[in-house]
């Protein structure tokens, strides 16, 4: 069950919104970032979020229509910071590239794994405006990684970047729901490793 303010038309886009509104939904999304870092999503009360971002409870939901709303805009923020984080790589080959980038996913999460367990989470809302946002982080993600197998040619690319994704998704949730806290770490290692058996059979169409 999700909080969610009733009666709210909440819009999803923020092109042409006012500078000011822009800036109070950010000061919302950072409140509501900086919270998840602090505990688990389940624990997070949306009334907590607003008072961190010295705005209103009704004012909140102006912007997001629930609590799964606001985490869906939480993931596209995490993951644009992430992606402007990582180091420029003009200077890899192709396959080098494809190596760097599926481990600093692979690393993202295994900090974060309360961001992934959102992701996970926010599969199955209910509400509309969420699953929006969450299918806009899904394909912006999806694009990024096909473009750094664009040597592979338009559909392989796509292809190669799908299965891996799935692969990863799949050894990461069970290994951050499924695995002891104690055991995580070699968890992890194991998909890091098995990505790279994957990378090794895309390898030669990179060269």
């Amino acid at each position: 069950m999700h909080e969610q303010a009733r009666g709210t038309v909440v819009g999803l886009s923020v092109v042409g919104m006012p500078a000011g509104q822009l800036a109070r939904r950010q000061r919302i999304v950072k409140a509501a970032l900086h919270a998840l870092q602090e505990q688990e999503y389940e624990q997070i009360q949306i009334r907590d979020v607003a008072q961190a971002a010295e705005v209103a409870l009704g004012t909140l939901y102006r912007y997001f229509s629930s609590k799964e709303h606001l985490y869906a805009a939480v993931l596209q923020d995490w993951a644009a910071f992430g992606r402007a984080e990582e180091p420029r790589s003009d200077d890899l080959s192709a396959e080098e590239r494809v190596r760097a980038r599926v481990h600093s996913i692979i690393r993202a999460f295994e900090r974060k794994p309360q961001f992934y367990k959102v992701h996970v989470l926010l599969q199955t809302s209910t509400d509309a405006n969420a699953k929006l946002l969450l299918a806009e982080f899904a394909e912006t993600g999806l694009a990024s990684l096909t473009r750094e197998f664009d040597r592979l040619g338009p559909g392989e690319a796509e292809d190669a970047a799908i299965m891996l994704w799935s692969i990863i998704n799949t050894m990461v949730t069970q290994v951050i729901y499924r695995d002891p806290v104690a055991e995580r770490i070699a968890g992890l290692s194991k998909v890091h490793r098995i990505a790279d058996r994957m990378i090794d059979l895309l390898a030669p169409g990179l060269r």
